[in-house]
């Protein structure tokens, strides 16, 4: 937990990233700030504790567990947030390194190294590797299978979805599969990570949200930190913290084999 006072700058990409790890009551209060900011901003605390369905305690732990001494300051800096995304030009070019430098600050500091290793073994162990994403995600994937057959690993990606279900068999306990997601809930995404856990092969998504789905069929989980303010549509800038994570476990893998 955060300690009062140490308060996150982007309030709704902290509330994101901190949502996997609340427990349930503040957890339905992230997940509605996400869901609706605006009425957030605009509501008292007993308003929104009774939107969220939690008590009006929840509500004051979920903002000291971001870093805020209470509502009062959390909604303040919200709205701030809010003002910010609305206002912000996107296209500027002056203000797009540095939201791509925080995101991959942002993402670097939430990986876990053992995390990375242990990616990085089952990647060096596999059989065959598969990296499957849609849309723009298709196209970091090809990025990921591309990296790793540098390596000397098996490694094929698929953006077509009814050619990926033709080559599923292959799937097994000593494959890795590899989901490239922005949200976390594109639907092929979700049935291939299900074809592939029930078939016992090792399922990793990197992914800008985590969100239930993609972790309950997941055993891994590499978070990368959106852009703030959010991508417009078409905008490619995410998929650059994804393939850092690609990178970073490249490094991993040369370090476990220099190791060997």
């Amino acid at each position: 937990m955060k300690r009062p006072g140490h308060m996150p700058k982007d309030v709704l990409v902290a509330v994101e990233a901190a949502l996997a790890d609340l427990p349930g009551a503040l957890a339905r209060v992230g997940t509605y700030v996400l869901a609706e900011p605006d009425e957030t901003v605009g509501a008292s605390m007993a308003e929104l504790a009774a939107r969220s369905g939690c008590g009006e305690a929840s509500i004051v732990r979920f903002c000291r567990h971001l870093g805020f001494d209470g509502f009062r300051e959390f909604r303040i800096a919200l709205a701030s947030d809010i003002a910010y995304a609305k206002g912000a030009r996107v296209h500027d070019a002056t203000a797009l390194p540095d939201r791509i430098v925080k995101a991959l600050y942002s993402t670097s500091s939430g990986l876990s190294d053992e995390l990375l290793l242990e990616v990085a073994r089952r990647l060096v162990a596999a059989r065959h590797i598969d990296v499957f994403g849609s849309g723009i995600s298709g196209y970091v994937a090809e990025i990921f299978a591309y990296r790793f057959s540098r390596l000397g690993l098996v490694a094929r990606t698929f953006r077509d979805p009814v050619v990926a279900e033709e080559v599923s068999d292959a799937i097994g306990a000593d494959s890795v599969f590899v989901a490239i997601s922005e949200t976390g809930l594109t639907a092929h995404t979700l049935d291939f990570l299900s074809i592939a856990r029930d078939r016992g092969a090792y399922t990793v998504a990197v992914s800008g949200r985590r969100l239930s789905p993609i972790s309950e069929l997941c055993d891994a989980v590499l978070l990368t930190t959106r852009l703030s303010p959010l991508p417009e549509r078409g905008e490619t800038s995410p998929a650059i913290a994804k393939i850092y994570v690609c990178e970073l476990l490249a490094q991993r893998i040369i370090e476990l084999r220099e190791q060997a």
